[in-house]
């Protein structure tokens, strides 16, 4: 029964087919692919995979110098997945999440982060990373005072959805003044929420300290460590913005050896 069902399905128009499989997960797509031909050339239709694309993409793709051209939409998804484009001059990178399609964006830590001294050559450097999507990032000669911060509007982000804020970094071999914990906040509808985090796992931790409620960074795929700064539920109110902040001014030991790649708006899901 249920092959004689399947071979009915499949004699449907490919418009239609794609239409159906249009309705269902991206997992339930790439499922569908592997059915049969039919399933194939319906699965990778343009209205299949233009409905795991946000609905302003066009606008976001408007943002990029030389906007890049794609084959197709299955093609474009699998772009901002996998890595992602710069947009808005250089200060943000967008790409989308792997499992639920939301946005993702980081803003950059060498023109739209906040730092204090940053623009001082001799506290803070803009340098090219390797590593990096942004043509440079921060680097940290030495500071006494450790204050960074930004702003983001929310309406940017996917609607509602829970956000983690998430700073995004690499220590040096001489590193010093980040084995002790830095403050951390996240300010969003009126209210301020704060952590403790640190740049340095300790003894072999990557992961929160269910101690003393210390986060410990991890190292991501791509080389960066992060370190959760807080989260938030965006709900997808048109005036809604996030601020966060990470400092350290209380011991006001030298503080050298960080490269800050920027702070990034992802989903938790």
């Amino acid at each position: 029964m249920e092959a004689n069902n399947s071979c009915e399905i499949s004699r449907l128009p490919e418009d239609c087919l794609s239409h159906i499989i249009s309705l269902t997960s991206l997992r339930d797509t790439c499922c569908c692919s592997a059915v049969s031909t039919s399933f194939l050339s319906a699965a990778i239709a343009d209205v299949v995979w233009g409905n795991f694309l946000p609905t302003d993409i066009d606008n976001i793709l408007s943002k990029i110098p030389n906007r890049p051209v794609f084959a197709s939409k299955k093609d474009l998804y699998y772009h901002l997945s996998n890595r992602g484009v710069i947009v808005d001059d250089g200060k943000m990178s967008f790409r989308l999440d792997r499992s639920s399609s939301a946005k993702i964006y980081m803003l950059s830590s060498s023109r739209a982060v906040g730092i204090i001294w940053g623009r001082d050559p001799r506290y803070w450097q803009c340098v090219p990373n390797n590593n990096s999507m942004f043509s440079e990032v921060a680097q940290l000669i030495v500071v006494w005072w450790f204050v960074i911060f930004a702003n983001f509007r929310c309406k940017n982000l996917s609607p509602k959805t829970k956000y983690g804020a998430y700073f995004i970094f690499k220590l040096e071999d001489d590193m010093e003044g980040f084995d002790r914990p830095l403050e951390a906040s996240i300010y969003f509808h009126h209210v301020e929420s704060h952590h403790r985090i640190c740049l340095e796992a300790r003894n072999g931790m990557s992961r929160q300290n269910p101690n003393n409620q210390i986060r410990y960074p991890q190292v991501r795929d791509d080389q960066w460590s992060e370190v959760e700064i807080g989260e938030f539920y965006n709900a997808g109110e048109e005036d809604d913005e996030v601020g966060v902040k990470v400092h350290e001014t209380r011991e006001l030991g030298p503080k050298r050896g960080l490269i800050f790649n920027g702070i990034e708006f992802r989903p938790k899901i």
